[in-house]
């Protein structure tokens, strides 16, 4: 749906046209402002859901004996961190609470490869203090700043099956702001983000499964090892 979409849409919702006399929603004041709000509850909501659709990354780079490394994007939350070496498969690392710091080293302690972190703010700190330098060792993952915007062809993020979710969220802040009982608009969100939720996993889960070989092996690739296990499962 289109920004002029949403914004119709939330009127026929609330039964309020914008000639209407004494109309409260104004379409370039706050009723522009309810959707971009409404439009950040929805993103959040659909974080768990699908995260990929939401991410971005930044690489960073060890420096022998420095813990501490200040992130250059912007960003909401930090989802998870890889370990990022050329050559090796990428394995996530533990994020910790700093103050269980005294769990997992030694004042002053090192070790050549971290094997976990933790941030304050924009900065990561790696546990332990890494004993030698590495290029673009840890790949953070970032929910992005901006996977709320509202552009004029609409929310830039969010998938166009979950864009009525704006519309029922946007009318339930317009019935609070009058005072009216918001429910209704809670129910169709709810029920909509479950079929949502259903759509978008069904993509991975519910086709049929098999036992059969490994990806590996079906391309009758060696890596040295034995996988047994299906990446597709």
């Amino acid at each position: 749906m289109t920004k002029a979409e949403l914004i119709t849409s939330v009127r026929g919702l609330v039964n309020e046209n914008s000639g209407d006399s004494g109309a409260l929603l104004s379409d370039t004041g706050n009723l522009l402002e309810i959707i971009h709000d409404a439009t950040e509850v929805v993103m959040l909501d659909l974080v768990p859901i699908m995260p990929g659709q939401f991410l971005t990354s930044e690489n960073v780079t060890l420096i022998a004996g420095t813990a501490n490394y200040t992130l250059t994007n912007s960003f909401w939350q930090i989802w998870k961190v890889e370990k990022n070496i050329t050559g090796d498969r990428p394995i996530e690392l533990e994020i910790i609470d700093p103050i269980e710091m005294q769990y997992h080293t030694y004042v002053g302690e090192s070790e050549n490869e971290p094997h976990a972190c933790y941030f304050i703010g924009d900065t990561i700190y790696f546990v332990r203090t890494p004993g030698q330098a590495y290029a673009n060792y840890a790949k953070v993952w970032e929910i992005r700043p901006e996977a709320a915007t509202m552009a004029t062809n609409g929310p830039l993020y969010i998938p166009a099956v979950a864009h009525r979710l704006i519309a029922y969220h946007a009318a339930a802040i317009v019935y609070e702001m009058m005072e009216k009982d918001p429910s209704p608009f809670f129910v169709m969100y709810a029920r909509r983000l479950d079929k949502v939720e259903k759509i978008w996993r069904g993509r991975f889960q519910s086709q049929p499964r098999f036992v059969r070989p490994s990806v590996t092996e079906r391309q009758g690739i060696s890596s040295g090892t034995l996988e047994d296990y299906d990446r597709d499962w």
